[in-house]
């Protein structure tokens, strides 16, 4: 699967990037809000992984851009970040993401487990749908 890694913290991003690597996820890196828009078009991931706080533009921004550009607004968007603000998160669910998640409440192991989740939903991989009984 691929996964569009928008963090702009060179060591954390390129942790993430290792772990997921090393989980078979092909993983595109970028550290601000443009260049994410630019790879997420390019590139059409499988889930986006977004800090809110970033250089130059923020988080919100790239979502608020996501929701302008039809082959891009249905990436599921998971917000990874320690900026724990509630008008921020709520922003952040308004323009759809399927996740705010708190960079200091998750080792990586427990944050790949939490990506590997939302990459088997994303890819329709949760299995078959359980028969009704008449």
């Amino acid at each position: 699967m691929k996964i569009l890694l928008i963090e702009d913290e060179k060591i954390l991003s390129e942790m993430y990037k290792d772990k997921f690597s090393y989980a078979g996820h092909k993983v595109i890196s970028v550290m601000t809000a443009e260049e994410g828009l630019v790879e997420a078009k390019k590139q059409k991931p499988t889930l986006i992984i977004l800090d809110i706080l970033l250089l130059k533009e923020n988080g919100i921004f790239f979502l608020k851009e996501r929701a302008k550009i039809p082959e891009i607004v249905s990436i599921p968007v998971i917000v990874f970040s320690n900026f724990d603000d509630p008008e921020t998160k709520k922003q952040a669910y308004k323009y759809g993401i399927k996740d705010y998640l708190i960079k200091s409440n998750y080792t990586p192991k427990e944050f790949l487990a939490k990506v590997n989740e939302y990459l088997k939903k994303a890819a329709g991989k949760i299995g078959p749908k359980k028969k009704r009984k008449k």
